[in-house]
């Protein structure tokens, strides 16, 4: 247990966000409440307070850090081709879900209060994840315009989360990291070859200039931090 008044508040900051982390990673987005970060650091919930706004704050900094641990990984990728890149992506994408469950889940389960904008700096950490794959559909299909590419990477990330979602959330019996790496990659392949590709840009019609959440995959109650 840390002793109070030995940290600066950047060091409180840094043990707030490990230790929150820390309790995602033993039990999920319900085990984050204030109380039991401020057991964990040795500090009161006031002290907290004093480093991060609120609970909504705090949250998205652990999601952030999530968010950079994944794109950290997708940088490591050394396919020759986009192809290869994109299956090795998604590759790395499976197998974080998989090993970092609760923090994978995290990002998609936690929401903002209606009413309260996405802060620029994580917003930024999203669409870098995004554009990992944004730049390998720029090699694959340079006619599409900046905006056809975004809305194919998400559309493309949403079926590799989707396929994550279910391998790694369903009971079904006799599944392993095998088989749902194998289904990506065929899904990776269908949606190159199988034509999705060729008419992806005569299908894609610009949006309306909006920021983008991270894609909320499956419903969840929000869960009271105290």
């Amino acid at each position: 247990m840390a002793r109070r008044g030995h940290h600066t508040l950047e060091q409180i900051k840094n043990m707030v966000l490990v230790a929150a982390e820390d309790l995602v990673v033993e039990g999920g987005l319900t085990q984050l409440r204030v109380r039991n970060i401020a057991v964990k650091i040795g500090y009161t919930v006031g002290s907290i307070y004093m480093v991060f706004e609120s609970m909504d704050d705090l949250i998205l900094h652990v999601k952030g850090r999530t968010l950079d641990a994944l794109a950290e990984q997708m940088e490591q990728v050394q396919g020759s081709t986009a192809e290869q890149r994109l299956e090795e992506l998604a590759s790395v994408y499976i197998k974080f879900a998989s090993q970092n469950f609760n923090r994978w889940s995290m990002v998609f389960d936690h929401h903002l209060p209606e009413g309260i904008v996405i802060p620029d700096w994580y917003q930024k950490k999203v669409d870098n994840v995004y554009g990992k794959f944004e730049a390998q559909f720029a090699m694959l299909s340079p006619e599409l315009t900046h905006t056809q590419r975004r809305q194919t990477a998400l559309a493309f990330l949403g079926g590799i989360h989707g396929v994550c979602v279910f391998m790694l959330s369903t009971q079904l019996g006799g599944l392993n990291e095998l088989d749902l790496e194998e289904s990506v990659i065929l899904l990776i392949r269908r949606f190159i070859h199988d034509g999705w590709m060729n008419n992806m840009a005569s299908r894609i019609t610009p949006p309306k200039a909006a920021k983008l959440e991270p894609v909320r995959a499956w419903s969840s109650a929000q869960p009271v931090y105290y």
